[in-house]
């Protein structure tokens, strides 16, 4: 049986996770780096980044605008506790990114299946990461022929912080949903 503190941090877990995504999407480094500790490690792929997380948040401020756009998705998450402040995470990933004439990628789309494995640690009553590696399993880049965007919501992406997940709502800043277009 899992105890509420055990539930509460799986949440609390989770949401940094997406949190995360969510920076990634909406080029937010603010985002991104307050999901990790002061003194967090990060072990990409060494062409990409191995080493602080400052530098790895510098590495992806130059590297998330020369996309077009992007999207990660999360999948299985496995949550495994090794005493009451210590998580090991390994999270599945799937990610789009249509680079940029900037990008290596130069106007094509490439789609990521990998794994994050993390080490969270809770300091201060706080969930974050303090290790950070990427498992990529393998990579597919789209043929250029074949991708559209006629749908009047493709534009919708708030690379430029114009996303309307980010407006306020009801008076509370931040709030991460938007209900001014809802019915």
């Amino acid at each position: 049986m899992k105890t509420l503190e055990e539930l509460s941090a799986r949440a609390e877990i989770h949401d940094a996770l997406l949190r995360y995504c969510r920076g990634l999407d909406r080029v937010d480094m603010g985002l991104v780096r307050g999901v990790f500790h002061r003194d967090a490690w990060i072990q990409f792929p060494e062409s990409l980044h191995v080493g602080s997380v400052d530098g790895f948040v510098d590495f992806l401020s130059g590297e998330m605008p020369r996309f077009v756009r992007t999207m990660h998705v999360l999948g299985n998450s496995l949550i495994e506790f090794d005493g009451p402040n210590v998580a090991h995470v390994e999270t599945y990933l799937n990610a789009d990114h249509q680079g940029t004439d900037q990008h290596q990628w130069a106007n094509e789309t490439v789609k990521l299946w990998a794994r994050y494995l993390d080490r969270f640690e809770q300091r201060d009553g706080v969930w974050l990461i303090a290790r950070r590696r990427l498992a990529t399993g393998w990579m597919y880049r789209y043929p250029a022929q074949g991708w559209f965007d006629d749908h009047p919501d493709a534009s919708a992406l708030g690379r430029d912080g114009s996303d309307p997940s980010v407006e306020p709502v009801g008076g509370f800043t931040g709030t991460p949903v938007s209900r001014k277009e809802w019915p």
